[in-house]
């Protein structure tokens, strides 16, 4: 199986190709439109902004182990604050990640 890695720099072909930006934030590799993340890759999750009670964040919490985004949480659960806006998929889910991903990058275009 690829790393989480792998996945999310597979991920940024297609992401770049439609119009994202590269980066980093906090020390996370993340995607932006005119500098305001959409994406992220953390703890081995890909975090999505979404948009807080739209139906694609729904959808995207409806992938099985997807969770609200909570930037800080460390890889055994602990918690911090939760974006409600943002979903956090595991790297078991990553055939969902483009659909995902597409999604939030464009609400971040809309």
């Amino acid at each position: 199986m690829p790393t989480t890695e792998e996945l999310f720099e597979a991920l940024a072909a297609e992401l770049l190709a439609q119009g994202a930006e590269r980066s980093q934030m906090m020390g996370r590799p993340m995607f932006a439109v005119n500098g305001r993340m959409f994406a992220c890759l953390s703890n081995d999750r890909l975090g999505v902004r979404l948009g807080a009670g739209t139906p694609e964040l729904a959808d995207a919490l409806a992938v099985p182990g997807a969770t609200l985004f909570s930037p800080g949480a460390s890889k055994n659960g602990g918690g911090h604050r939760v974006w409600r806006d943002w979903a956090s998929l595991p790297a078991s889910a990553a055939d969902a990640w483009p659909d995902v991903a597409g999604a939030a990058l464009r609400h971040r275009l809309a």
